[in-house]
């Protein structure tokens, strides 16, 4: 077996290696799966076999099959389709930011590699698109194991740089994909709330549905600096010295507007909004998300 690509943690997926990430609504796809399909009618024909898998509805099993080979396989028609999933992840100046031994980058990096393991895993297809002010690497969908190497590898060759602009780069990817994805975004979120919205307004027009996880540094969220610290943008450029605890009052209010202005787009666009704190171990946070995703479809 090929060694483990460096995004790729064994103990992560040890914890998260038999969850699935099904589709909570109707989805579309190019090639038989495991998945409801939107079509109906005469496509709805016998297409092939596949293994049974636990989960499977018992009314597909095909008796015959069983009865030669000792082993279940349901019947397959057109009308099961694969899950496509797109990752579209930020790789802006901002993403380089740390305040321990893990910068945002590398622990959106270790989400995204951990869940193209879980859909191809799945025998579901999965893509990416990498940015800053605009699409810099573009990966398109595929159900091949190899995919998890070729992203880890991908995002590894990509040193954070620029701007993030999210709106104008979700526009273009909406244009490189097709209709009825998964589309999870890992973002640190610094930009214009409407630039967002611009953004995930184009998706749902596609009809996608939306994850947003919003990559946050513990000393973002808790800000616990003491005395006179200086302060260097990333982006912006420029650089002001500042006394931490003097300020952090005010600052706190203006994260916390800004977290909920990007929450309140999310809401707007149906879009699921999950928190990503690199100080959380990565195990943690997909079991967390993953459960409750369950949960809401089994409803």
């Amino acid at each position: 077996m090929k060694a483990l690509a460096k995004y790729l943690n064994p103990r992560v997926i040890s914890r998260v290696g038999a969850y699935n990430i099904d589709p909570k609504s109707i989805v579309e796809g190019n090639i038989a799966g495991a998945h409801k399909s939107p079509f109906h009618g005469f496509s709805v024909e016998f297409a092939g076999h596949r293994e049974y898998m636990p989960g499977d509805d018992p009314k597909h099993i095909d008796w015959n099959v069983y009865y030669k080979r000792d082993k279940y396989f349901c019947k397959q028609y057109e009308a099961e389709t694969n899950l496509i999933s797109q990752i579209f992840l930020d790789a802006s100046e901002s993403m380089r930011f740390k305040s321990g031994d893990q910068s945002k980058l590398d622990y959106a990096a270790y989400l995204a590699v951990s869940l193209s393991y879980l859909i191809t895993n799945a025998r579901d297809s999965v893509g990416i698109g990498v940015f800053n002010d605009k699409i810099v690497d573009y990966m398109p969908a595929s159900n091949a194991m190899q995919m998890v190497y070729k992203i880890s590898d991908l995002i590894e060759k990509r040193a954070p740089a620029k701007k993030t602009a999210m709106g104008a780069s979700l526009m273009d990817f909406a244009q490189r994909i097709g209709r009825r994805q998964i589309v999870v975004v890992i973002s640190d979120c610094l930009l214009d709330s409407e630039e967002l919205n611009d953004g995930l307004s184009r998706l749902r027009f596609d009809h996608h549905e939306l994850v947003l996880f919003h990559v946050v540094d513990p000393m973002e969220v808790d800000f616990n600096l003491k005395g006179m610290v200086k302060f260097k943008g990333l982006e912006s450029g420029g650089e002001v010295k500042l006394d931490a605890q003097r300020v952090r009052k005010r600052y706190m209010e203006k994260f916390t507007e800004h977290r909920r202005k990007i929450m309140g787009v999310c809401e707007k666009n149906r879009c699921e909004y999950v928190t990503a704190n690199t100080g959380q171990p990565l195990e943690e946070l997909l079991m967390s998300y993953l459960s409750s995703r369950m949960t809401h479809i089994n409803r």
